[in-house]
């Protein structure tokens, strides 16, 4: 695959903007497929057989919450040649893995309406992500960078409200709308208020936390464990999550490295400065706790059968600017590229 990450562009009704997307990223969609299921479905306690019946599961579910979903995930599958619950069992991954790995650190600065993380996850996403660009018949747009084959990850829209991630690892029953599929929803609102309707009546069932901020400096957190909620609100103008429950009403695992990542970036706000660009990103940059560290070297994973895990890539979003600051692999020298919605 090539270094430069792609811009798929799609645009028209659902159905036919999966159609392009499929097509357009056909052989990255058909290479993470292959990827998961050779590799990292394999880690699940669940058989191939369990997987396609939860995919089925999963697409019940999203055809509840929006039909216009589920014509998308099946024009993806039509246009990369694959099987509709192959889609949608790639856009279920969270759901089904819930591995418990070292996962990403978030961070929203108030001043500036500045949003960024680091997403860590194997090694070989970081040479098949793409960014997804898409146009809505009523001239909404959306940008992400995202798994191919999944609606959305990391993102934000011309109205400058944008979503970061971070995974928790708690018990929930696939009950509710698949995280990556939520994700697409948050990104197509408004504003905050429609946010936050949309994110409640998706349910309980996840164990995830959202950040969701605006261009003019509104910014919550919402997270998910055990089938309950809570939502989060930013201290002293910035909001700060890595891999572990913050409300003290929610319990859950603390992931490998959660909290020192939290505490390595509270000790690098206490150092005062500009909130801006640079200071985000260099929070999101510190490599001071090796393996450990916010931006994370690719290292072996027992748990994800030895495969390497680290920072695939580091975004910071500009929400009153409309662009994305994008850097791939776990190397604070590397380029960043700038990316606009124009």
């Amino acid at each position: 695959m090539s270094d430069k990450i792609p811009v798929i562009k799609i645009n028209g009704p659902p159905f036919e903007r999966g159609r392009l997307y499929g097509f357009r990223a056909l052989a990255r969609i058909q290479a993470t497929y292959e990827f998961y299921d050779k590799h990292l479905f394999t880690t699940s306690p669940l058989t191939q057989a369990q997987i396609r019946e939860r995919s089925y599961r999963v697409a019940d579910l999203i055809d509840t919450f929006d039909t216009s979903y589920t014509e998308e995930i099946h024009g993806i599958a039509n246009g990369a040649s694959l099987e509709p619950w192959q889609i949608y069992s790639l856009n279920a991954r969270t759901e089904i893995l819930n591995a418990q790995v070292a996962e990403c650190t978030s961070l929203y600065f108030q001043d500036g309406a500045l949003l960024g993380q680091t997403w860590d996850w194997v090694r070989e996403l970081e040479s098949l992500m793409v960014l997804l660009e898409v146009e809505y018949p009523d001239g909404r747009r959306v940008l992400t960078l995202t798994e191919p084959g999944m609606l959305a990850k990391i993102g934000f829209n011309n109205k400058g409200l944008g979503v970061c991630l971070n995974i928790l690892l708690a018990p929930h029953s696939l009950t509710g709308v698949p995280v990556h599929v939520l994700l697409r929803a948050i990104m197509e609102c408004e504003d905050m208020e429609a946010a936050r309707d949309v994110i409640r009546n998706a349910g309980n069932a996840r164990s995830s936390h959202f950040m969701v901020g605006d261009g003019s400096g509104s910014c919550i957190g919402m997270e998910f464990a055990g089938g309950r909620s809570q939502e989060l609100q930013p201290q002293d103008g910035v909001l700060l999550h890595t891999n572990h429950c913050l409300a003290p009403n929610l319990k859950g695992a603390i992931l490998p490295s959660s909290q020192e990542r939290y505490q390595r970036a509270m000790e690098c706000l206490k150092n005062g400065g500009e909130r801006d660009r640079s200071a985000l990103l260099a929070i999101l940059s510190d490599q001071s706790q090796g393996d450990l560290s916010i931006l994370c070297p690719y290292h072996s994973e027992a748990l994800m059968g030895n495969l390497q895990v680290g920072t695939c890539a580091t975004v910071v979003m500009d929400l009153a600017e409309q662009a994305m600051y994008l850097r791939r692999g776990p190397h604070a020298g590397a380029i960043v590229e700038r990316y606009r919605l124009d």
